[in-house]
């Protein structure tokens, strides 16, 4: 089987985190800077699974779109990231079920 490369398109701080793990990163800061390494990367036969940050991939789905249907061997995810929102947590309620009493 042919070895693949993991490849993050992300924040900075994302993009360093995961370089940490031996994840190949593209630090960028807008979704135009994301959407031309995602077409450098189609190029790129080495690589099977592309993770994009939350706060970009639906600003760029429709170049992740055309991306997925050139290249069927390539994987690309979402990637949450702590800068994504969330919904608020009810600590108070989430502590009771921890404890057995919610």
């Amino acid at each position: 089987m042919e070895k693949r490369h993991i490849v993050a398109i992300a924040d900075p701080y994302t993009v360093y985190a995961l370089r940490l793990i031996g994840v190949e990163g593209y630090p960028v800061t807008s979704s135009e800077e994301a959407k031309r390494i995602l077409k450098n990367i189609e190029l790129r036969e080495d690589v099977g699974l592309v993770l994009v940050s939350a706060e970009i991939f639906d600003e760029i789905s429709d170049a992740i779109s055309a991306l997925q249907r050139g290249r069927s061997d390539l994987v690309v995810a979402r990637l949450p990231t702590i800068r994504e929102p969330g919904k608020p947590m009810d600590v108070q309620k989430e502590l009771l079920k921890a404890l057995g009493m919610g």
